[in-house]
């Protein structure tokens, strides 16, 4: 399967651990954050054409994979803004969508829900 993996870049080390069990599983994956190194941060062209190329890539994707292993102002498992809007626009392209742990409790929780991802708890052998 042809996944692209997401999540908050603070946790960039769990969700480079994902992209490797994954590859390992044989999945084909393409990481948010390969290119995170390459972008200065006053550079908004580069950053455009970064995130450009993310969303591409989800188009040729058979899913998204949100790794939320963080916890923010005491949430676990957040799920940043933007993973969300990676969220909506992976379920408007029909896309799979995989949670790896579980559901925040987030003002968008029933959003969240309603795209019907495939809640992992951390288990990636549920990706099929």
């Amino acid at each position: 399967m042809k996944i692209v993996v997401s999540g908050n870049a603070y946790i960039l080390p769990d969700i480079m651990e994902v992209q490797e069990k994954l590859e390992a599983q044989e999945h084909e994956v393409t990481p948010v954050f390969k290119y995170l190194d390459q972008l200065e941060e006053k550079n908004e062209k580069k950053k455009e054409k970064y995130r450009l190329s993310f969303f591409e890539k989800l188009k040729k994707s058979d899913a998204l994979l949100i790794v939320n292993t963080y916890e923010k102002d005491g949430r676990k498992n957040y799920i940043s803004g933007s993973s969300f809007l990676e969220m909506g626009f992976a379920h408007a392209l029909g896309k799979k969508l995989f949670i790896l742990q579980g559901v925040p409790e987030v003002s968008f929780k029933d959003e969240i829900l309603a795209m019907k991802p495939v809640i992992l708890s951390g288990n990636l052998n549920k990706i099929k």
